[in-house]
């Protein structure tokens, strides 16, 4: 379908990717394992690689005597992400560890793998080193939302989802309980465990 312009009147709010996987060990349960996954290109608080790991979703339990942290290479890119971005949306605002994460500098992070098969973000800091495995791959879909069918429904999203069937988050080289459940996201049927490339939220005009 032809543009009817070319250029988009809204403020572009950051572009980048978010990956993410949340796990549940009871499907009508709450979240088992959390980890949302940040690498951002353009922002009011510039670029860089954040993570939200939490281990234990419902509790406020701090670095070191748990894993409910706020990875970062940008500190402020990180706390303008969690106020400006996560907070916002329900699910995650609703979690006790979302009001307390502890904020820890990256070392080191990068990505490994191939998103039509098998995708993977490790990521070292202090004494941690944590990977973020997407398996069983769908086919990539091109997504366009109004801002009422977005979390904060404040902006609107252009995205390109890849779901995955059979994630997994490890710490130190231990695996988190829990397993992907499944999500209605704008009509389609998806899991709680997605790659989502070339995101751009945008502000409308």
């Amino acid at each position: 379908m032809p543009l009817s312009t070319p250029i988009h009147p809204g403020q572009v709010v950051w572009t980048g990717e978010n990956p993410g996987i949340l796990l549940k060990e009871d499907a009508d349960g709450p979240f088992s394992a959390i980890a949302l996954f940040f690498r951002i290109y353009l922002s009011p608080a510039g670029r860089g690689t954040v993570l939200l790991l939490l281990d234990s979703p419902e509790e406020q339990r701090t670095f070191p005597d748990g894993c409910n942290i706020l990875l970062y290479d940008n500190k402020s890119l990180a706390e303008y992400l969690l106020e400006s971005f996560i907070l916002k949306l329900p699910a995650f605002a609703a979690l006790p560890a979302c009001h307390s994460v502890s904020l820890v500098p990256i070392e080191e992070s990068h990505s490994d793998g191939d998103p039509r098969s098998r995708y993977s973000e490790i990521i070292k800091a202090a004494s941690l080193e944590v990977e973020l495995v997407w398996d069983g791959l769908g086919q990539a879909t091109a997504l366009e939302l109004p801002a009422e069918l977005t979390g904060g429904k404040e902006n609107e999203l252009y995205t390109l989802l890849i779901e995955s069937t059979e994630p997994s988050i490890h710490i130190n080289g231990r695996r988190l309980a829990g397993r992907p459940v499944e999500r209605v996201q704008a009509g389609i049927k998806t899991t709680t465990a997605f790659l989502y490339f070339s995101e751009t939220w945008i502000r409308p005009a």
